[in-house]
């Protein structure tokens, strides 16, 4: 049977192909491609998804072979990534056919490869696309298509911890802050959902808490979250003074977890662990 159909396509071509070239537009119908839609799958601060549909319309009354497609994606008219798409399937006669194109744009290698947006809020996208066709009649011909659109380019909140400071020290009351920072350079805010943490001195835990939670980080700001410490157990006291007075370094480790939720439509939670170590001067 799929022998006897392809003979029958087969024909139906040649005797196309004997009708003179001047009646032939009459009777032959260039498939149409248009690039008509490009929509946003998902996003992330890694990146974003995209997938374009690309249909191809065959008005003729027999099916013809899939075309090659060939696409390109452009960044502020520079070329950042591009691919081609093959099957062995067939254009059904006298219908449009779309063709689903998925671009993943990362990011990290757009920033690297353009410098230029790297502090821009969004940047201009070109998809080309294109489909080349080998069929008796019309020969070896590509019809192209294109579509512009904006893409957000996002940043990564930025976290740091500041470290620790004594508000009060001495045999009967310790009092310090830890404070952490996190920048935001993006146009929207940020809500702080939760920030736990885990602080230790020469391997002995001083604090393990939560700093405020849904506080609000806005856009383009660095926002300092500080947390105070009252240290209630007497034989820790007197470990944190001696410490202290003795004017020696000790090793500090503050490990934990962020949760942000950004507000901006699409993007879901974000969670930073972190986890910092060092060495410092408690007496200074």
């Amino acid at each position: 049977m799929m022998k006897r159909k392809i003979a029958c396509v087969c024909a139906a071509f040649a005797a196309l192909s004997l009708i003179s070239c001047g009646s032939m537009p009459n009777i032959v119908s260039e498939p149409v491609v248009s690039l008509d839609s490009v929509s946003l799958a998902g996003i992330s601060f890694e990146g974003v998804n995209l997938i374009a549909k690309l249909n191809i319309k065959n008005g003729n009354p027999v099916a013809i072979p899939f075309p090659e497609i060939d696409w390109a994606f452009f960044v502020s008219d520079e070329l950042f990534i591009n691919g081609i798409i093959k099957n062995d399937k067939k254009l059904a006669a006298n219908k449009t056919t779309s063709v689903e194109i998925p671009v993943t744009v990362f990011y990290e290698g757009l920033y690297s490869t353009l410098t230029n947006i790297f502090d821009a809020d969004e940047a201009p996208y070109r998809l080309e696309a294109g489909a080349r066709f080998s069929i008796p009649v019309l020969g070896d011909k590509r019809f192209s298509s294109e579509f512009s659109g904006i893409i957000p380019m996002l940043k990564t909140p930025g976290l740091s911890f500041g470290g620790v400071r004594f508000t009060t020290l001495n045999l009967s009351k310790v009092e310090f802050v830890l404070t952490w920072a996190v920048e935001n350079k993006n146009v929207f805010p940020i809500s702080l959902e939760k920030l736990s943490y885990d602080f230790s001195v020469n391997n002995s835990s001083w604090a393990k808490g939560q700093a405020p939670s849904k506080l609000s980080l806005p856009a383009r700001k660095t926002t300092q979250i500080p947390v105070t410490v009252s240290v209630n157990s007497l034989s820790m006291i007197k470990d944190i003074v001696a410490l202290a007075s003795g004017g020696k370094s000790a090793a500090f480790r503050c490990g934990g977890e962020a949760a942000l939720r950004p507000a901006f439509e699409g993007l879901g939670a974000l969670s930073l662990p972190f986890n910092y170590a060092g060495t410092t001067n408690f007496g200074k």
